[in-house]
């Protein structure tokens, strides 16, 4: 027969109180520190707070200094809750203050006999800050804005030499349609957690959706381990109560009931601001739509305006110099690109080596400078000429040697076999 009892019926042992005890504590604190909800529903799409918890930044210098050993320095690292010395020792803190407050807790309530609830808000609140803490990462999927289309720099580079980091952002930023599912796999989680009925399912599918995040960032160095394991420790934190039925129907093949029993506010007052609350959702979607449309338009506008130049001839005072692999001042290719507000020059030598500089266009007097520091004895000037359609000359001084070159423009959607395969679905084996 079907239970009739709620999940929150039961009466709550020792462990338990003590469990919610400490997760209430450092799930809220780190919940806090990692994903400002408020942040998020105000300023359209930011949801990461970062420096905001800067404040703690003498207290953990003294902790970890004293105790940790991390290695933090205030004057050296940022006051970031991410994966830096602050990050950890931020880490490490909650989890001592937690099991602190949990002990105290414990003494100053140990005739509460449950929790039920305090219990039932605070996974609601967990459900809205889960769906504003990802619903910036789904539509930044969805509208490929997070990882987007690798440069031509990153086009270039050997396998070998990218760091883990940039492959995986690669490799799904070359496929807009993979960037797409695991986008709407994010969001519909996320709208699923959102409501009571649908949210077992929803935690379900959250689950697996972050298991396969957090394994990426850890196996390939990504810089959120700490955020990301946050937040699948937030949805197994939801999905816990429900965990003894779902064995006894997944496992033993018996019927149970999911249901809980929900609570409601009386107070009129209440009952408005939490209807405005439930708003906060759709504006921080519509945020977050707002922000990824922006900068998906910059990065198309970004790799339409990129330069790829093919240099055939290279002369050195008056003489031309040959295409020698063991010459160290002849250039073999020049790009000139952007990403987001970055816009880069690169030459790259006989070795496919780059130099990165920033530039800046002088139109009226045909000039281009390069520069990768503040000192202008430092600076590359060159006098740029458009001899024809595709063609590209440069004369300045390049190492100390008066220097001409001429180029002409590569099709970089056609040079490269990314760019130009297309998806099969029957394969010449």
């Amino acid at each position: 027969m079907e239970p009739t009892t709620t999940i929150n019926d039961a009466i709550w042992t020792g462990w338990q109180k003590n469990a919610f005890r400490f997760f209430f504590l450092f799930l809220s604190i780190t919940s806090i520190a990692g994903y400002n909800v408020i942040v998020g529903i105000f300023s359209l799409y930011e949801s990461y707070w970062g420096k905001t918890i800067s404040f703690l930044s003498s207290p953990v210098y003294w902790l970890d200094r004293h105790f940790y050993h991390f290695g933090y320095d205030p004057k050296q690292h940022s006051a970031y809750f991410a994966d830096g010395y602050f990050g950890w020792a931020s880490l490490v803190t909650i989890f001592f203050f937690s099991i602190a407050g949990t002990i105290l807790w414990a003494i100053l309530d140990k005739k509460r006999s449950n929790y039920n609830k305090l219990h039932f808000w605070f996974r609601t609140y967990l459900a809205y800050y889960l769906f504003l803490a990802l619903n910036l990462y789904a539509f930044e999927k969805m509208i490929p804005s997070q990882m987007p289309y690798p440069n031509v720099d990153e086009l270039l580079s050997p396998v070998g030499n990218q760091s883990r980091f940039r492959i995986v952002w690669n490799f799904i930023g070359s496929n807009t349609a993979y960037s797409i599912f695991t986008g709407v796999c994010e969001l519909i989680a996320a709208l699923l957690i959102l409501f009571r009925r649908t949210r077992v399912f929803g935690c379900l599918f959250m689950t697996t959706v972050l298991i396969n995040v957090v394994c990426l960032n850890f196996f390939y160095n990504i810089p959120v381990k700490i955020s990301c394991s946050q937040l699948l420790l937030t949805t197994l934190f939801l999905l816990a109560p429900y965990v003894p039925r779902l064995w006894q129907f997944f496992y033993k093949l018996k019927p149970v009931s999911l249901a809980e029993k929900a609570y409601r506010f009386t107070t009129p007052w209440k009952n408005v601001l939490l209807f405005l609350l439930l708003l906060g959702p759709a504006w921080a979607s519509f945020g977050s739509i707002k922000h990824s449309l922006f900068m998906n338009k910059r990065d198309i506008e970004s790799r339409k305006n990129q330069k790829l130049y093919q240099v055939n001839v290279f002369v050195k005072n008056t003489d031309t110099i040959p295409p020698l692999l063991n010459d160290t001042l002849r250039w073999k290719r020049f790009a000139l690109t952007a990403y987001r507000k970055d816009k880069e020059a690169i030459i790259y030598n006989m070795h496919d080596e780059g130099d990165y500089y920033n530039y800046d266009i002088d139109s009226i007097k045909k000039t281009i400078t390069l520069h990768d520091n503040p000192d202008t004895n430092t600076w590359h000037i060159f006098h740029y000429n458009n001899p024809g359609p595709g063609l590209y000359e440069l004369t300045g001084t390049w190492k100390k040697f008066p220097i001409h070159v001429e180029m002409k423009a590569l099709n970089i959607d056609s040079m490269f076999y990314l760019t130009r395969e297309k998806i099969t679905w029957v394969q010449d084996y």
